[in-house]
């Protein structure tokens, strides 16, 4: 009886001893999956990342609050106009910008009329886009994007805008003149338009946007992939070989 006595306690402790051993082990398997997960999920962050920056190298820091935005563009052809609007979405989808243009507030342009419209947009907005006219004039008939009636007028009205803020050179820091493509010469500017600040589409895209969230408090935005720019761009490049 004693032996056997003996023997129970043996394997008694033999097994409260094996105990440990097995649950690190369990522990060891459980480190060991976390530890392909996140390496796994690192991976697949890397390759999305190096995805979406394939434009820009870098992260825009976009306002919270939208930067108010007024473009105003000279009555040109179709495929202008084409430009212009892919500028426009841009800006409103991912350039972090509210933005207003006679295009999508046609009703509110001729309740108000031309200039009364022109007049309240740029006082609320914190930079005026104005689009430089294309070097060689050329006029087509209808198209997908027709040009609107207003543009003419809205064009003329923002070059005298632009020539009354002129002797003030903080005033005139609101305006911003936007070449789509290849900046022409001076001389076959508006000379209104030649002492405002310049960019070129799309060169000077990313530039245009970091200068516009230049101020105020900024958080981690989107970068502007291809997928993003994609429109803006080939408009641009139908527009400069048109």
């Amino acid at each position: 009886m004693p032996a056997t006595s003996n023997n129970h306690t043996v394997t008694t402790r033999n097994d409260d001893e094996g105990k440990p051993a097995s649950l690190l082990i369990v522990y060891l398997g459980c480190l060991t999956g976390l530890v392909a997960l996140v390496a796994c999920s690192l991976i697949l962050y890397q390759i999305y990342g190096m995805h979406s920056n394939s434009h820009f190298t870098e992260l825009l820091k976009a306002p919270e609050v939208p930067v108010s935005v007024l473009v105003v563009y000279p009555a040109e052809n179709p495929v202008f106009q084409r430009a212009v609007l892919a500028f426009a979405e841009f800006l409103q989808w991912h350039g972090g910008c509210q933005v207003a243009i006679d295009m999508w507030q046609r009703g509110r342009l001729a309740e108000q009329g031309p200039m009364r419209w022109l007049a309240e947009q740029a006082k609320s907005a914190a930079r005026v886009m104005v689009i430089s006219p294309q070097p060689n004039h050329c006029h087509t008939g209808p198209g997908e994007h027709a040009v609107p009636a207003a543009a003419h007028d809205l064009f003329s009205l923002v070059l005298n805008m632009v020539a009354g803020h002129a002797p003030s050179p903080n005033e005139l820091a609101k305006f911003w003149l936007v070449h789509l493509g290849k900046a022409p010469e001076k001389s076959g500017l508006p000379v209104e338009l030649t002492s405002c600040r310049e960019f070129s589409l799309m060169r000077d895209l990313e530039k245009l946007c970091r200068h516009l969230h230049q101020q105020g408090t900024k958080r981690p935005g989107l970068a502007y992939g291809e997928k993003a720019t994609g429109k803006l761009m080939e408009a641009v490049q139908q527009l400069e070989a048109w």
